[in-house]
């Protein structure tokens, strides 16, 4: 029986050393070996299957490169891997170190720095911006209750850190939204129509702060036009996270990019994560794709190869990282690293009937009877965690519009099949 137990063991190292050599072609692939008494060959089920789907995501219509990192802290379990090229036109291959644009993501960031500033007596998730933003510039003839105007009543001052975070004011998406309707043919449609149309000299590269994406939200028309009273629903927008930003400058007197970097970057060791168009970049970007199809282009346009500038998502979607930054950040925001009381957490976690599947900057869904938590983002990016199997998933198929969550859901479908 000893001497089974011991080759059994030397049969699983020897596995997970070839699957490693052989994940590395077309990319890298790292994993170690758990040591959950029982069930030895777990690891070599989770990398067969977990290879298996990064090959199938690589080979799906218009994914051109993809990174993935799983692992279950609890199991000792750790697969990384990434696929495909980084940059097609130099045929330079996507590596796990590779940044790419995580897009909304970067509302976590947000909601994390505000959420520590509340502990911090700054304020409560109950102030209203009329508390926070009262000297803030805003356009001639503009007043704070300006923000919010539903069927002719201003209510912008009295809107709440809360409904900000959990995507409760009503107010329209600054860049998706038009003034009345929610069609798409906002902000960021009138960029990729810059780029098609104008090569990308002109909105398209156009430099944003806070302050200026004020100005255009308010005199654009979006503000006169919201979706609802504040409180009395759900729906995702945008500049819910661009007023958060600013209350965010307004109460430290730092920039934005300042609370990212010593509240969390530099905190947590993310040397390759920064705030795209406010701080140096820390690398080569991974080029991401955006189908056109849909609106009547025969193109995967190359949007890392325009001059889009992705300043205009500011406090709601600028972050640059990695997935293994990712998976320190969300680590330390699930095991409440990031905060000083462990009700913080329960808070951001915190689901309600107007908002069941969105706490306070996370998104939630359930994966085949798991419970998860994290953030998508619009260019093909996923980061979440399932408490049950204490289980991280980040993700990025550099391809926007996908359903992420959708892919996250069949990756998890591939590690349950293994056995986790």
């Amino acid at each position: 029986m000893a001497t089974r137990t011991w080759r059994t063991v030397l049969l699983v190292w020897i596995g997970g050393l070839l699957l490693l050599l052989a994940g590395c072609g077309g990319g890298q692939a790292q994993t170690s070996v758990t040591s959950r008494v029982g069930d030895p060959l777990l690891p070599n089920r989770l990398n067969e299957n977990l290879d298996r789907f990064v090959s199938n995501t690589l080979g799906q219509p218009d994914v051109v490169n993809t990174a993935l990192l799983f692992e279950s802290p609890e199991r000792n379990y750790r697969y990384l891997r990434a696929a495909g090229k980084a940059n097609p036109q130099t045929g330079e291959l996507m590596t796990t170190t590779y940044p790419f644009r995580v897009a909304s993501i970067s509302k976590v960031f947000t909601a994390t720095v505000i959420l520590q500033l509340a502990e911090e007596g700054y304020f409560t998730l109950d102030t209203p911006l009329s508390s926070l933003l009262g000297g803030v510039r805003l356009p001639a003839g503009y007043a704070l209750d300006d923000l919010q105007i539903t069927a002719g009543f201003k209510t912008g001052g009295s809107v709440t850190i809360r409904q900000l975070l959990q995507h409760t004011a009503g107010m329209r998406d600054y860049i998706a939204d038009s003034p009345t309707v929610q069609d798409s043919n906002g902000l960021f449609a009138q960029m990729i129509n810059d780029v098609l149309n104008n090569a990308g000299r002109g909105l398209a590269a156009k430099h944003w702060d806070g302050a200026g994406l004020l100005d255009y939200y308010l005199e654009s028309g979006l503000a006169r036009n919201a979706l609802f009273v504040p409180g009395s629903r759900f729906d995702y927008s945008d500049t819910h996270y661009l007023l958060l930003g600013l209350v965010i400058e307004r109460v430290t007197g730092q920039s934005l990019t300042s609370n990212y970097r010593g509240r969390i970057f530099n905190r947590l060791g993310m040397v390759n994560t920064w705030h795209e168009g406010f701080e140096p970049a820390r690398g080569r970007i991974a080029h991401h794709f955006y189908n056109l199809i849909p609106q009547g282009v025969n193109r995967n346009l190359d949007v890392t190869a325009t001059t889009l500038d992705t300043s205009a998502a500011w406090a709601s979607g600028a972050v640059v990282s990695t997935v293994e930054d990712l998976s320190l950040f969300m680590r330390a925001l699930m095991k409440g690293q990031l905060f000083h009381s462990s009700a913080t957490l329960a808070e951001m976690r915190q689901l309600t009937a107007i908002s069941p599947n969105y706490g306070l900057g996370l998104q939630h869904a359930v994966f085949n009877g798991h419970e998860v938590w994290g953030h998508a983002g619009f260019w093909g990016a996923i980061m979440l965690y399932a408490p049950d199997k204490d289980a991280y998933l980040v993700m990025t198929v550099n391809q926007a519009s996908r359903d992420m969550f959708a892919e996250a859901e069949r990756a998890f479908a591939y590690a349950l099949n293994a056995g986790l």
